[in-house]
C-alpha cells in the first residue's frame, strides 16, 4: 500500500532547506529528519530556490548579522567559545587517537597468541 503524497508548502520547503543549510547534515539525514520521501526532493528545492535568488533567500534573517556593527565584547566572546571547542576537539581527537592505538595493540596480542589473522589483507575479496 502506498503512503499518501504530501504536498509541501513554500514556507515548509524554506524551513527544511534553512535547516539543512544551516547544520551541515547530510541530504540523507535531512531527508529522514523530515520524513521526506527521498533525497531527491532536497535537490529539487535547491535547485529552484538557488536558481531564483532574488524571489527567496535561504538564509534567515536572524543569520544575518551585519559584520561592521559588532561590538569587540561579542568577537571576544566568539573567540572565546572557539577556543573552548577547539581544545574539546583536540581532547576527542587525542582520545580516539589512544583508543586506534589500543585497538591495534590488542589486535596483535591477540593475532600472536591465538596464532589467527584478525586484520583484512589488502586486496582481499569481500
Amino acid at each position: 500500500m502506498r503512503k499518501k503524497r504530501h504536498h509541501y508548502s513554500e514556507e515548509e520547503r524554506l524551513s527544511i532547506l534553512r535547516d539543512y543549510y544551516s547544520s551541515g547534515m547530510s541530504m540523507y539525514a535531512c531527508a529522514k529528519k523530515y520524513q521526506l520521501s527521498t533525497e531527491t526532493l532536497l535537490i529539487k528545492w535547491k535547485k529552484l530556490y538557488e536558481s531564483h535568488p532574488e524571489i527567496v533567500s535561504l538564509h534567515s534573517e536572524l543569520e544575518e548579522l551585519d559584520m561592521a556593527n559588532r561590538d569587540k565584547e561579542s568577537y571576544k566572546e566568539e573567540i572565546a567559545q572557539l577556543k573552548k571547542r577547539n581544545k574539546e576537539l583536540e581532547k576527542a581527537l587525542a582520545f580516539s587517537k589512544w583508543e586506534t592505538e589500543a585497538r591495534d595493540i590488542m589486535i596483535s596480542i591477540a593475532e600472536e597468541q591465538f596464532n589467527i589473522s584478525i586484520r583484512k589483507k589488502a586486496g582481499a575479496k569481500q
